[in-house]
Order: C-alpha cells, then structure tokens, then sequence
C-alpha cells in the first residue's frame, strides 16, 4: 500500500469512528431538545439565546481562518522559493476568477433564488402559516426544523428503516416528490436552493471581500475527495442500521435548525460544520464535493433538462472554465469532440459560463433552449483598472 492510498484509508476510517460515536463529541447541548417556534417568537430575547451555537460556528470559524493564514504565511516566510506555499507569494486575491463591475441577470437570480428559499427554509412554514409535510425536497436541510415550509429528503435517506415503517401513502408522497425534484432538477438543487450551498457562497464572498488568496484545487487533490464522498454515502445510507446517527455527524443541523431558534443539541455536527466554513473560506464549495446527498442527485444528470453545452471551435483552451468550477470538473476545459459536457458533480452555478471569455463557446441550456451564454465583452468589462 503506497503512502497516498494509505492516508486515504486512515482518514475514511477515522470519519467512519468519529460518524459511529458522533453522540460522545458534544459541541452545544440542550437539556430539552425543542424542534417547533412560533411566529411571534422569532422578535423574542429567547429567540436570540437560541442562537448561541450559531455564533460559537461564527466565532470558531473566524479562529481557525485567521489560524489558517497565519501558518501559511509563517511557512511562506521560512521557505518563499521551496515551500508548498510559495506559489501564493505575489498572487492575486482573486485567481481563477473574473470579478466584473456589471452582474449578469442570471447570477442576480440564483443568488435571490438561494437567498429566498433559505428564508423558506428556515422560517417558510412559521411565516406562511402553512407546512407541506407531503412534500420532500432532496436538499441538506435538516429536517429537524419543524418551522420550514417544506421536508428535506435527507432524514429519510439516512434512516430507510424509519421510511419503511411510514404509511404505504406516506412512503408514496416521499418516493414521488423526492424523485421528480430529482429527474427535473437534479444538483440544480444544489447550486440554487441548498442552504449549506449558500452558506459556503456567503464565505466565498467574505474570502474576495478580505482579499485573502484561497487554495487552488489540483485534479490528483480532486481524486483524493472521491473515496471521502464514497464513505459519507455509506454513512448517509447504512450508519442507522449498526446503531449510528448521521444527523448527529451532518453539518446541516447545526444551520437551519439553529438559525430558525430552535434548541437543537450539535454534536460531532457542530465541530464539522467549523471545518466546512473554514474549508469553504478557502475552497469554494468544498463540502459539494463530497456530499452524499448532492451526489445521489447528481445521478439523474444524464436525462435532467439543465445542460451545460461547448461549441468545441470557439474554444481556444484557455481552461478558465476549470479554475472558476467549484467543482473541479475538468472535462469543460478537455472536452474536444462533445457538444454536451454536463458532469455528475455540476451545480449548474454558471460559473464557467461567466469566465469563459470566448462567444457562445459554452452555455447553459434548459430543454436546448439557452439561458446563459458565454461573452467575451461580458468578461472583458469585468476586468478592474
């Protein structure tokens, strides 16, 4: 066994021990746990008490990025020429990435989509008097909140045993909804309506307002993720059925729960959600690539509508595509013969879209119709004096 393969396997082994007793890692513990508010309760005192695990994220987050660059400019200083990170002296803040002073009408929509159905997320059912049980949306939103408009599907996935034991037309509403958001959306869910998508936006964003250089992905550092992704699948699935819990392992209860008020106790939770805000700071969207549910999604990639198409002449390989994918989806950039280049990881973000600086050379398409195309004035605007 070489080096890499058995890093690998010390790491999956000690996700695995750390999902298992994830109940023993207490991050905030509540004496009672409460999983309903009322709408007058959210301008409350208590309210805001209930959002102390929040702020100790916050608060430890903030710790461990300015942790973070502080090593790295340690090691900076010691070995500037030799050092692993010695590619980021005289870098820009802002590699990979065109920042442009107009903002296209699509980005203006997926952001008021994420921003809006995280509102519904959290507060939906409380505010709109009204809560579609019936209705499974296959988002990492935790199904805990009982003051959202509408189910997640992933309690139920992580607990088939749970599902099994419904009412035949309760396990009918789950496969039904869960199903058709997945074949005519697919990982769209994942780019426009997932809070924990949101949420690693919102750090991106802090990154390029601090200016602070994040960490380039390589494809061998991609490969890596993928038996990480294969283990959290396996837990996701099968932890319930040897006496495990994955939601006390799952970053998303300590987000919407928590945001709504509602005394929810994190364990090992609480600690990985710190970890996906600091990773995020630094990697846009890291925790997508390895999250089982976007993955199980990302399954139906082959027949959903959303495609992502490349006029292969107009490309001039650049490979901007593949430094601004979130993803690390290589094939926009190598793909030479393919008109469709739609991959199982894509969020359907746009990001490649709004980099590439070659005309029509990639675009975004619903049912072949195009709803966002590659400019090159659109990139060429974007660049700052």
């Amino acid at each position: 066994m070489n080096k890499k393969a058995l890093v690998t396997a010390i790491v999956c082994t000690l996700m695995v021990l750390a999902a298992y007793f994830a109940w023993q890692f207490v991050f905030f513990e509540y004496e009672t746990n409460v999983y309903t508010t009322t709408a007058e309760q959210l301008f409350t005192i208590d309210h805001l008490t209930k959002l102390v695990p929040l702020l100790i994220i916050g608060l430890l987050t903030a710790i461990g990025i300015v942790a973070c660059i502080a090593v790295r400019n340690y090691l900076m200083r010691r070995d500037t020429f030799r050092g692993p990170f010695a590619a980021w002296r005289g870098t820009p803040s802002t590699k990979g990435h065109v920042h442009g002073r107009r903002v296209s009408a699509f980005m203006v929509v997926r952001w008021v989509c994420m921003v809006g159905f995280f509102a519904l997320m959290v507060f939906g059912g409380v505010l709109l008097g009204q809560r579609y049980s019936w209705i499974s949306i296959p988002v990492l939103s935790c199904p805990a909140n009982m003051s959202q408009l509408t189910e997640a599907s992933c309690y139920y996935l992580a607990h088939l045993e749970e599902l099994a034991g419904l009412p035949l037309m309760g396990i009918v509403a789950f496969v039904a909804s869960t199903l058709g958001f997945v074949l005519v959306f697919g990982r769209v869910l994942c780019g426009f309506v997932c809070p924990m998508g949101l949420a690693q936006d919102v750090m991106h964003k802090i990154r390029q307002a601090t200016k602070v250089e994040g960490i380039a992905m390589t494809e061998r550092m991609y490969q890596a993720l993928v038996p990480i992704r294969w283990v959290m699948l396996l837990l996701m699935i099968g932890l319930s059925f040897v006496g495990g819990n994955f939601c006390n392992f799952c970053p998303a209860i300590a987000l919407t729960p928590v945001a709504a008020g509602l005394s929810v106790s994190l364990y090992a939770s609480g600690f990985l959600m710190v970890f996906v805000l600091i990773a995020s700071f630094f990697k846009r969207r890291l925790f997508c690539t390895i999250c089982p549910l976007g993955y199980l999604m990302g399954l139906a990639y082959r027949i959903q509508p959303f495609r992502i198409k490349k006029d292969c002449t107009a490309c001039t390989e650049c490979g901007a595509c593949y430094e601004a994918c979130p993803m690390g989806i290589k094939q926009l950039y190598t793909e030479r013969e393919k008109a469709d280049v739609t991959d199982i990881s894509c969020i359907m973000c746009g990001e490649c879209v709004r980099c590439c600086p070659e005309d029509r050379a990639l675009s975004l398409t619903l049912l072949g119709r195009d709803i966002y195309v590659s400019k090159r004035l659109r990139v060429v605007q974007g660049y700052g004096r």
